[in-house]
């Protein structure tokens, strides 16, 4: 007997817990998701577009240089140029083609630091002017969410240059 009636409260004490919980979650507010296509945020807003143009003239440069650093020392090399002064040849024209590496590296992590800055704080104001409580990426939502990826497209728009679709 002294063992059923152990199962016996166990049993209860269990359904007593599971009632609790479930008037818990009856009684929470219901939470809002949002979700926003970063790919298309970030192909509609022109700075970005912007951003990208300058990095591939930029990388067109540094191109050029390591053309014309490979042209001017193979003219040393054919001129018979002492190997020393072959060696300083070389020694100063990787040093320039590290130092304009160095930039445009340094230039872009700036802006893509900006740009994620300026895109991330559009999320966040259409996050609040839609109320919703948290922001997915849409690919990693399966089903559902407020789609807010309009939204913040138009914020980025006003904030700039107007939005190319």
């Amino acid at each position: 007997m002294f063992y059923s009636y152990k199962s016996f409260s166990l049993i209860t004490s269990s359904l007593i817990a599971l009632g609790f919980a479930t008037q818990a979650m009856a009684q929470a507010p219901k939470q809002s998701i949002g979700i926003v296509d970063k790919d298309k945020v970030v192909t509609s807003y022109p700075k970005a577009q912007q951003a990208a143009d300058q990095l591939k003239k930029d990388e067109e440069k540094v191109h050029k240089l390591i053309e014309t650093s490979n042209k001017q020392y193979e003219e040393a090399k054919s001129a018979h140029k002492p190997p020393a002064e072959l060696e300083g040849l070389q020694r100063r024209l990787q040093g320039s083609i590290d130092t304009e590496v160095k930039r445009i590296q340094a230039t872009a992590q700036t802006l893509e630091k900006d740009l994620e800055k300026e895109i991330d704080d559009a999320i966040k104001a259409e996050a609040a002017s839609s109320k919703v409580d948290a922001v997915f990426m849409k690919q990693a939502v399966l089903v559902g969410g407020v789609d807010l990826t309009n939204g913040v497209v138009k914020r980025l728009a006003s904030s700039g240059a107007p939005a190319t679709k």
